[in-house]
């Protein structure tokens, strides 16, 4: 046994005399040793091919969660991920996050109450790639296992500077975003093709560059698209719609634009609208939020590529579980939840089939 797993095997047999203690103090043994799992000892519902049979846990695992806010819908559904699956499976989840995702102070001043919890294990989404470097490294003291949950994420290099522990990184592929884009351009547009821009996020940050890589990749295997040019958007519609208006100045021919997210997604969609071009020019977004999917109910946008918020939260009480029951060995360290394009011929049912994870698509 490695110095790192007997020193985790400890900290769990500590933990357990710990709650074993307070049950005895409450006097209830019985309750406390139930465990409800009605999903427990089943395949995993997001990622069955990465991580099998979820087991049913030996015991009621408390897990902590930090979020980045509670302020919107994405956010919101992550938190209905963590909820839902802490329910199917019997365990328990206590959920802390910032007030806002500029608050990244605050949100590590959070992180270091929730170690004095005692958490089981932890599930973590920084706001920035370092805001939580000090609090995490404090966990790992603690013997606190970490699942980094979507989004920013603590590298490697920060890990082994900062001597934190990160058990497995649950995000989701932000190339492949855009690659899905890139592939139902090329499908809807054929062997005719034509030229297509990308319009990136603000650049320098994970999400925009990654998806940008993942335009650049996928481009390339489409001799008959075009790349006239990669434009930045700063993730505002306002000015994805002037981006767009001085692109079709200089290309009025454009048949193709893969946008980053669904607001810039929106606001190209405006500038090809005021140009007339609506029947000419292909647009896609990211993001799948409820602006996007109304617009192509309405044949506007053409498409989304939908990653699973929900999905993500769900599968990290899933990892935390398989590293509990010390069944993780053998996983990858890296799970990347699934995506999808959503486009007019078939948003309707996928709004239908996802509507009760997603709060968005409940206000619909």
């Amino acid at each position: 046994m490695s110095l790192k797993s007997l020193f985790r095997s400890l900290s769990l047999v500590l933990v357990g005399l710990i709650a074993i203690g307070f049950v005895f103090s409450s006097g209830s043994t019985e309750d406390e040793a139930t465990v409800v799992s009605p999903r427990g000892g089943e395949i995993s519902k997001f990622n069955p091919d990465e991580f099998g049979v979820i087991p049913v846990p030996s015991r009621v695992w408390r897990i902590g969660v930090m979020e980045k806010s509670l302020i919107n819908d994405f956010w919101l559904d992550v938190k209905n991920g963590y909820e839902n699956a802490a329910r199917d499976y019997g365990v328990e989840v206590e959920i802390f996050a910032a007030p806002s995702e500029g608050d990244l102070q605050v949100q590590a001043n959070t992180m270091e109450d929730m170690l004095g919890k005692k958490f089981d294990i932890l599930c973590v989404s920084p706001i920035t790639d370092t805001n939580l470097l000090g609090p995490l490294a404090k966990a790992t003291q603690l013997g606190i296992p970490i699942i980094n949950s979507i989004d920013a994420h603590i590298t490697p290099a920060n890990q082994e500077k900062h001597s934190i522990e990160i058990e497995a990184f649950i995000t989701v592929d932000f190339k492949e975003n855009t690659r899905l884009s890139v592939e139902y351009l090329a499908e809807v547009l054929g062997s005719e093709g034509g030229k297509i821009i990308h319009i990136m996020g603000i650049p320098g940050g994970a999400a925009a560059e990654d998806r940008k890589s993942g335009y650049e990749e996928e481009i390339v295997n489409y001799p008959q698209l075009e790349n006239v040019g990669i434009f930045n958007g700063d993730w505002d519609r306002k000015k994805a719609m002037d981006v767009t208006a001085d692109v079709l100045q200089a290309h009025p021919d454009l048949r193709a634009i893969a946008a980053a997210n669904d607001n810039m997604a929106l606001g190209a969609f405006q500038a090809v609208k005021n140009a007339g071009l609506e029947d000419q020019v292909i647009i896609t977004g990211v993001d799948s939020i409820p602006d996007a999917i109304t617009s192509i109910l309405n044949d506007e946008v053409n498409a989304t590529t939908a990653f699973f918020q929900y999905g993500l939260a769900y599968a990290s009480i899933e990892a935390a579980i398989l590293i509990l029951e010390g069944q993780f060995e053998g996983k990858p360290a890296i799970i990347y939840g699934p995506q999808e394009i959503w486009n007019s011929a078939n948003v309707a049912d996928k709004v239908d089939e996802y509507r009760e994870m997603y709060v968005g698509l409940q206000n619909m």
